[in-house]
Parts: C-alpha cells; structure tokens; sequence
C-alpha cells in the first residue's frame, strides 16, 4: 500500500476497513441457518418416506388383487364386480406373501444385487430403479395368482376349514341343493364363498382332489327366512 505525503512533509495513512466479525453459530443468522438446514433435512425424510409408502402400496396392491382375481375365479366369479376396498387387497397381499415365502427371498435378492451394482457404479441410475421396481411387482403378482390358485383349489374340498359351513331357510318352494330347505334350515353341507351385495355365493364342497365337480349357487337375502353359518375347528363334524 503507498503512502502519500501531506503539505508538511509527513505521511498520510489511509483508513483501514475493519474486517468483518465471524458468523457465530450462536448468533440470530447462524440460528437461522441452522434452523434451515434440519427443515430441509425433515423435508428429504419425509419424501422417502412417501416415497417408500408408494411403491410398498404398489406392491401390496399389485399382490392383492392378483391373489383375489385368482382365487374367485377359480370358483367362476369375476373380480372385477366385487367392489374390494384397497385396505383388504393390500393386508391380503402381505398375508399371501408371506405364506408364499418364495417372493421374499427374491426381494431379498434383488436387494443385495443392487446394493452391489450401487457400490461398484458408485449410485444407481433411474433405470436400475426402475427396473428394480418392475421385477419387485412382477414377484408380488406371480406370487399372488399362484398361492390364490393354491388357496381355491384347497377350499373347494369338503376337509378344508377356511370356508364356514352354511344352511338356508328359503322362502323358495323347490330349493337346491341339500343345504338349502323351504322354510326349514337345510344341512350344513354347503360352503360359504361370499356373502356380497345381499347375494349369498355358496357351493358343495368335492370329497376329493379331482373328485366330482363343483357348483357355485346363489341365494339373494330377499329369497331367505334364515341363514345357519358354523364357523370354527368342529365345523366339519356335521358333515356327512
């Protein structure tokens, strides 16, 4: 820095700028700065926890409907008319998978292949993601038709114990089948299916594995004086 000289000779020294002081975390703007920070930190929790509420939802969603569509098809009812709200889909898909088995530990699996393929690529682009995502709801839906296939054929059999047994009294004067009498209970060797709109599905359960056929039935609630549901471990002690 020069220094100039005044009208008697000495020398005039410039005034110096203070430096500025240091931000002090303390202080009003490094509080402020601070209180930014973890809003945007809650901000990025918050997203991936939609995030993973989305795609966990997809997934359930996906499972669900494909066991349902499944299962109710194998006794020859569309699935598409029965109005199953998401919250039942979506606990029936976790039921289903997690008696399946086989669909978690191909998640598990896709899981550490992509943990792999993240630390040697350092990050994983969007179609890893993607496709990550595309094998994970093909594994929901495959495990969804093949144990609600399972689950049907399963409850068609008279010693399956996941069906109720039911009995009708019908306002109806040549009713079919056994389980089904005018105004008088019929026996309990019936299976109920669904009870749905006011429309009773019900069907004789087969003796066997490949044994006879089955026929699904249907009773609406105004042609009805009664209806006997056993439910329970005995319910088949009083099928003949």
């Amino acid at each position: 820095m020069a220094n100039h000289a005044t009208h008697d000779g000495g020398v005039a020294v410039p005034p110096v700028k203070p430096a500025p002081d240091p931000v002090d975390p303390g202080s009003s703007t490094g509080l402020v700065g601070s209180r930014s920070a973890t809003k945007e930190d809650s901000l990025s929790v918050l997203k991936a926890l939609a995030e993973a509420s989305a795609v966990f939802v997809a997934l359930t969603f996906v499972g669900g409907w494909s066991y349902l569509a499944s299962y109710y098809k194998t006794f020859g009812l569309n699935p598409l008319e029965l109005d199953i709200p998401i919250p039942v889909v979506s606990t029936i898909a976790i039921y289903a998978l997690y008696e399946s088995v086989w669909p978690l530990f191909v998640a598990g699996a896709l899981i550490v292949a992509l943990a792999i393929v993240a630390r040697r690529s350092r990050g994983l682009g969007r179609g890893w993601v993607v496709a990550a995502l595309g094998v994970l709801l093909l594994t929901a839906a495959t495990a969804g038709v093949i144990r609600g296939r399972q689950i049907a054929n399963q409850d068609t059999l008279a010693d399956s114990v996941n069906l109720p047994n039911v009995a009708f009294a019908s306002k109806l004067k040549d009713p079919e089948p056994s389980c089904v009498d005018y105004e008088a209970y019929g026996s309990m060797d019936c299976k109920l299916l669904l009870h749905f709109k006011g429309t009773y599905y019900f069907f004789l359960p087969v003796p066997g594995a490949g044994v006879g056929s089955m026929n699904l039935y249907v009773l609406s609630d105004s042609d009805l004086v009664g209806v006997h549901v056993q439910r329970g471990l005995d319910q088949n002690a009083r099928v003949e």
